[in-house]
């Protein structure tokens, strides 16, 4: 077997304390396996026999049931040794985040998984782990920001907020967060980056106003771009949207390069292995957005995921590139030579 570290994957020589760190770090995203008993360039540490393979294994096995990790995360671990001699620890991500080692309590004890490391969690961590364990969306949450107007929406879709539908504008007869992105006053950017031969940034183009506002105006300027399947460009911008943890306030990027053209935006792959990504299975962390893309037509007519964007490059034997971690949501188009 190869050992290779990766964003699912963690090398360790020996069971030491940090071990519970990258468990804790696992149960909080996307799960993953430590194997104790690699060097770091993947090689076989040691091999112990079976009396030393029962100690290393029995000393996991306290931590689980001494209250080491809260909250209990048992039925979420799998223990075994492999032909090679590896005691390989499965875990599987958490349902009651935010998971945290009990000495050093939520605030200090919180890991994520953060590309091929751990981090500590910092308050908006905590913060994004408890609305998703306990399944409230950033979308149904009541708005900061009450004086919100319409006007670009109306101007596209004239007497919609009239409509006897359920939008989920509206909370407790105040605006939503869901509100707040169709909204004149919506204040988060999308950012689009010309980067020349030597990765150098020539130019930047910022795009701010409503979600329907920026999506219009940024899909004029792709589509316009030569040598790439316009349908996937105006699906991958949609998905950036759709997709994207709104929570956070970085910006979605999107980089035109030279022989590709990234899509980024925050929040990794919502409650899906990349198993089921690639097979084309869809998770929604924005349900409702979601449905309200598909009610004004937007999804309806060219967006059907990202099994849809591969299905179009396959004619021209390329294959678009897929980047998640905890964070990040990266899809790289590349350039198609000729378009059929």
């Amino acid at each position: 077997m190869i050992y290779k570290e990766n964003e699912r994957t963690e090398l360790k020589r020996e069971i030491t304390e940090e071990i519970k760190k990258e468990i804790v770090a696992f149960l909080n995203t996307n799960g993953g396996t430590v194997f104790v008993g690699v060097n770091d360039d993947g090689s076989i540490y040691y091999n112990l026999n079976a009396k030393e393979k029962d100690i290393e294994k029995t000393r996991i096995i306290n931590w689980l049931i001494g209250n080491v990790i809260t909250p209990d995360p048992k039925q979420f671990i799998d223990l075994k040794w492999n032909k090679d001699g590896i005691l390989v620890i499965n875990v599987k991500e958490g349902l009651e985040k935010p998971y945290y080692l009990t000495s050093l309590g939520k605030n200090k004890g919180t890991y994520i998984r953060y590309e091929t490391s751990k981090a500590e969690a910092s308050i908006d961590d905590l913060k994004r782990l408890e609305l998703e364990s306990n399944k409230i969306y950033y979308e149904d949450l009541v708005s900061n920001k009450q004086d919100l107007t319409f006007n670009y929406l109306n101007e596209l879709f004239p007497n919609l907020l009239e409509r006897d539908f359920a939008l989920g504008f509206i909370k407790d007869n105040k605006y939503t967060n869901l509100a707040y992105l169709f909204s004149d006053e919506q204040n988060n950017h999308t950012k689009i980056y010309i980067i020349d031969d030597k990765n150098n940034i020539k130019k930047r183009i910022d795009f701010k106003g409503s979600i329907l506002k920026q999506i219009k105006e940024i899909n004029n300027y792709l589509i316009k771009i030569n040598n790439y399947p316009k349908k996937a460009l105006t699906e991958a911008l949609l998905n950036a949207f759709i997709h994207r943890n709104w929570e956070v306030k970085t910006n979605i990027k999107i980089e035109i390069n030279l022989n590709k053209i990234n899509f980024i935006s925050p929040g990794g792959i919502y409650y899906l292995s990349n198993e089921e990504l690639d097979s084309g299975k869809r998770s929604y962390r924005n349900p409702k957005l979601a449905k309200m893309f598909k009610y004004l037509g937007y999804t309806n007519s060219y967006s059907n995921g990202l099994k849809e964007i591969n299905n179009l490059y396959k004619e021209y034997k390329k294959e678009p590139l897929i980047m998640a971690t905890s964070k990040l949501f990266i899809l790289s188009l590349p350039k198609i030579k000729e378009l059929k």
